[in-house]
């Protein structure tokens, strides 16, 4: 095995796919989830606003979800999560809002980067290891902006 000191090897693991997607494929469900949740609906022109992509982006991505079976695509319709897309989405939500309580609990890092750096590393970390900073946490019930962590997702 080959020794990488500090944060060379923390790069080299976090490039390992983890995940049954792609990273783009991750924060489009959970973007679809969150924004469904928040609006109770979640349109083409709304997630390329969340997004911070292009509209044509967005529809392409969507039809790639969709053969994925993440999506379940309407023509000229709203996406709408499968089974298998919320199972998906509720991780990275469980992932993103844990390692956001982290970052603001244990690194106190300022809550204006939280999330951006939380969007970042949702993708790098395990199923375990997001488990195991959640109980380290003491099993937090919210993320640092009041939204619920789904203790559902740890097996």
């Amino acid at each position: 095995m080959l020794w990488l000191p500090g944060w060379a090897a923390f790069i080299k693991l976090s490039k390992l796919n983890f995940f049954m997607g792609s990273k783009s494929e991750e924060d489009y469900v959970r973007a679809l989830y969150y924004l469904r949740s928040k609006h109770g609906s979640a349109q083409s022109s709304h997630l390329a606003s969340y997004l911070g992509v292009s509209k044509p982006g967005v529809s392409e991505m969507l039809m790639r979800l969709d053969k994925s079976g993440l999506v379940k695509k309407r023509f000229y319709g709203e996406a709408t999560l499968t089974r298998k897309g919320l199972q998906l989405a509720r991780k990275m939500t469980f992932r993103h809002r844990v390692i956001e309580s982290f970052l603001s609990s244990s690194l106190k890092v300022p809550s204006g980067r939280v999330h951006a750096e939380a969007c970042a590393l949702e993708h790098a970390i395990s199923d375990d290891t997001a488990r195991r900073l959640y109980l380290l946490l003491g099993k937090p019930q919210s993320d640092p902006h009041g939204q619920p962590i789904d203790s559902r997702q740890i097996r």
